[in-house]
């Protein structure tokens, strides 16, 4: 009975690896698509959608083509909006960093500590920001809010992340061949597990409603 388990598991590491692999390649391809600048974040986003499915048993790896160009194709616009946003805040957070570099005395070390917990709280916002816009069906600031409060709420759930991301480093680090084949749809299977985790608790406890998506 152990030896069945044990290659059923062993199976469907296999299999796992084969879906990563295959997803990866569609991001690649979708990323290539969209002239790399704007096909990232929709890319990025259907790849997190079938990561989610799959976690959840919402999807097959059959599946997989069609619920990926699906989503890239509806949400191009939406995601491509978000990622604006994303980037911009990213770049007044830099531009306010070299502005205070002239500054000096107490006035340079209150707002450097508090631009340092700003961009802190932007980082790990990032790690959730995919995620809770696959999840849930939110208004751009409520995707934001959400993130940051989920964050805030799951500090140990985001040391996890990390570690999980630093293993994958780690693990790419010595087998580089592995790079091109798994890095970003193993990023997404990740940060996706470690979320869903999470949204399950908060919606155990009625602290959000899920996406319809």
């Amino acid at each position: 009975m152990g030896k069945v388990l044990n290659r059923a598991k062993f199976y469907l590491l296999l299999e796992w690896i084969m879906w990563l692999a295959y997803i990866n390649l569609l991001w690649l391809a979708s990323v290539m698509l969209g002239l790399i600048l704007f096909g990232i974040l929709p890319a990025t986003v259907a790849m997190f959608t079938v990561v989610r499915d799959l976690l959840i048993k919402e999807a097959t790896g059959k599946q997989i083509f069609k619920t990926f160009f699906l989503t890239y194709k509806s949400e191009f616009l939406k995601s491509n909006a978000m990622g604006l946003i994303i980037v911009s805040i990213g770049v007044f957070l830099y531009l306010d960093f070299l502005f205070i570099q002239n500054m000096a005395g107490v006035s340079y070390y209150v707002l450097f500590t508090g631009l340092m917990f700003i961009s802190l709280v932007y980082v790990i916002a990032l790690l959730y920001i995919v995620p809770v816009y696959v999840h849930y069906n939110l208004s751009f600031y409520q995707y934001f809010r959400h993130a940051v409060l989920i964050a805030m709420v799951s500090p140990v759930m985001t040391i996890l992340m990390l570690l999980g991301l630093i293993i994958l480093y780690f693990l790419l680090l010595s087998i580089p061949g592995l790079i091109p084949f798994i890095t970003t749809s193993s990023v997404a299977l990740i940060l996706m597990s470690c979320t869903l985790a999470v949204f399950r608790r908060l919606e155990n406890k009625q602290y959000v409603t899920p996406s319809s998506m």
